[in-house]
């Protein structure tokens, strides 16, 4: 996790407050990036998550996520049929 300081200075106690109360809320591995922009007596926090990607598995491989393929493979997804298990 990085933790960027912007606009002033924090003190270590003051950080942690901070990446205690984000990480309440999110899963610590899950936060990327925390910016603290200190606008006098105010702090402005922004964090970032990690984006999980949605890969696809096709043919027996897994090729990505369907956003970054080509067209063809794109319509091979559309065109995919599916079958539903029956969970007796």
């Amino acid at each position: 996790m990085l933790i960027a300081v912007l606009n002033g200075t924090l003190s270590e106690a003051e950080q942690d407050t901070y990446i205690r109360r984000i990480t309440s809320r999110f899963p610590a591995g899950t936060v990327e990036r925390i910016t603290l922009d200190v606008q006098g007596d105010f702090v402005d926090v922004t964090y970032t998550l990690h984006r999980f990607r949605n890969l696809r598995k096709m043919g027996g491989y897994c090729i990505g996520e369907p956003a970054d393929w080509n067209l063809a493979k794109q319509a091979e997804l559309r065109d995919t049929v599916t079958h539903p298990v029956d969970a007796d």
